[in-house]
């Protein structure tokens, strides 16, 4: 199913992104719509899967997790897919990328610290299938957004 949004939809989207906890009604005050109206849409959207999950964004550093690291993992193609599948359950990875280049995929994640992303990267290193890994340790973040850039998508929907 193609997802079918309006401007009044994106403007609960932008709406949700900035603050998710947003009520129905404050939502409703703000477009002119009933509370059963954003009721409805937000349902919609949530049902087409534009919206995935409202969550809270934590503070890693503050919970310890005060490493960030990239890391590239090359793999044998044959086992790909199973070290993806194996990637995917280690929770200290918050997100895994299938990539184009020298590399089959990137992975981002926090650990509390260097000796914890040494085992980390032992654990990787003797996966079946991992070829080799090239890690990057992020020294700072300067940019790190969990939103969307809405303003343009009107102009694409056809």
């Amino acid at each position: 199913m193609k997802p079918t949004y309006d401007e009044k939809d994106l403007e609960i989207l932008k709406i949700l992104q900035e603050n998710g906890r947003a009520s129905y009604s404050e939502i409703a005050k703000k477009l002119g719509l009933s509370e059963a109206a954003v009721y409805t849409r937000i349902q919609k959207l949530i049902k087409q899967g534009v919206i995935k999950k409202i969550q809270a964004i934590l503070d890693s550093e503050k919970l310890g997790l005060n490493l960030s690291a990239i890391i590239a993992v090359k793999a044998q193609p044959s086992k790909y897919e199973n070290v993806l599948r194996e990637l995917s359950q280690m929770s200290e990875i918050s997100e895994i990328y299938d990539v184009t280049g020298d590399y089959y995929c990137l992975l981002k994640l926090k650990v509390s610290n260097r000796e914890a992303l040494a085992k980390l990267l032992d654990k990787i290193g003797s996966m079946d299938g991992v070829i080799a890994t090239d890690t990057r340790i992020v020294l700072r973040t300067i940019k790190e957004s969990y939103t969307i850039s809405l303003d343009h998508i009107i102009g694409m929907k056809s």
